[in-house]
């Protein structure tokens, strides 16, 4: 059992030793006192009731001098305090968060981030999203996280826990390559943004306000299942995503074939970044689309060419020799036999496991709906890899 004083100096520390690496632009310069106050005010504001509603925010350091044309800025700041952060919790919308601007050391409360306001489609896919060198949210209360370099500290009723972001685990980044084989040699364009996408579509599950089970192979046994409702290989993801990879590789074209998108619409030649624009919105709305299907029990099933094949799944009971595998961590720490890897996980953790060791070259992505995810990767051997408390990327 944690107290929030010792979580604070330990989210302090790793914050620090993140900036040491950090980019000029997202260095702070903030004192660890500063960063401990910050975390120690979210954790007391997450008490504080309001007409019997618990805050939920996010607060977002940047330097100064970073404010954007879409903060709400406040005439007068405010001192990072338990009661201004809950007051304010309740005027911030969905995705978007309290600015605090850190001065020579100090941060203080200086607006509103109206985060929305900021994507730019037209950019492509994810454009948006700029990394912040500390970010700390208000989950529920006494459940506050803290996220920076990659990395998410976790303190809930005590407990101390550490996530690493699902974007950036070696199961997500095996995927992407399965899908990108699968995808490039017909895509016009280059298959970019598929670790965003499956992280956006775990962060909708999750949204959703439960969980739900992801699974990816090169083709789907329907031994592997007991039920599921079946699809015509629907390509309600994999299309959009073609036409977005072509919309992308055009618009390149326009503005001379330059690495990166133009910074501007003024600088395309034609209209093709509101093609782009119109696509990646397209693509949001597919990735909400396939989460809903997590509404009813079992998993949702997809290939490498990113088509849904079924959802509605459940994982068949057959037996499988577990006594012949070997689970592994990521970084190559042997985790037991399957009796340890499962003991106590629930029931889709463990169906998770069980289909992954039934089908060669299988992902599994187990969401809670807490945010928290599991992958499994069956690497062949009989070996397979888990990657446990991850984050979706807000």
């Amino acid at each position: 059992m944690h107290d929030i004083g010792e979580f604070a100096k330990q989210a302090a520390s790793r914050f620090l030793d993140a900036q040491k690496d950090a980019a000029e632009k997202l260095k702070l310069g903030l004192a660890p006192q500063a960063v401990e106050n910050l975390i120690r005010s979210a954790f007391y504001a997450s008490m504080i009731m309001d007409e019997g509603r618990s805050p939920r925010s996010t607060l977002m350091c940047y330097r100064e001098g970073a404010q954007s044309d879409v903060h709400i800025l406040f005439e007068i700041p405010s001192e990072v305090s338990a009661t201004e952060i809950a007051k304010l919790s309740h005027a911030v919308a969905e995705d978007c968060h309290i600015c605090c601007i850190s001065k020579k050391g100090i941060l203080t409360i200086c607006g509103l981030h109206l985060t929305r306001l900021n994507d730019r489609r037209d950019l492509g896919y994810a454009s948006f999203r700029v990394a912040n060198p500390l970010k700390v949210s208000i989950i529920g209360p006494g459940h506050i996280e803290m996220s920076t370099g990659g990395i998410a500290l976790v303190y809930k009723a005590g407990d101390v826990s550490e996530e690493a972001l699902l974007l950036r685990s070696p199961i997500m980044g095996k995927l992407a390559s399965c899908v990108q084989k699968e995808m490039q040699p017909i895509a016009q364009g280059t298959v970019e943004v598929i670790e965003h996408i499956f992280n956006d579509l775990a962060k909708a599950i999750v949204r959703l306000g439960h969980g739900g089970l992801l699974l990816f192979a090169g083709a789907h046994k329907r031994s592997s299942f007991s039920s599921f409702r079946a699809v015509n290989s629907s390509p309600l993801l994999r299309d959009p995503l073609y036409e977005y990879w072509k919309s992308v590789a055009d618009l390149l074209q326009s503005v001379g074939g330059k690495a990166g998108l133009p910074a501007s619409p003024a600088e395309a030649k034609s209209n093709h970044s509101l093609i782009v624009a119109a696509n990646t919105e397209m693509l949001e709305k597919c990735i909400t689309a396939v989460a809903h299907l997590s509404g009813m029990d079992g998993a949702i099933a997809l290939d490498f060419e990113c088509k849904l094949v079924a959802f509605n799944a459940i994982i068949a009971r057959t037996e499988v020799q577990r006594v012949n595998f070997r689970f592994f961590d990521c970084d190559g720490t042997h985790l037991g036999a399957y009796e340890d890897v499962t003991t106590n996980r629930g029931s889709r953790y463990q169906a998770a496991l069980s289909f992954v060791m039934k089908a060669g070259n299988s992902f599994a992505f187990v969401i809670s709906q807490d945010g928290s995810v599991s992958a499994f990767h069956n690497q062949g051997g009989n070996v397979i890899a888990c990657d446990r408390g991850l984050r979706v990327m807000e």
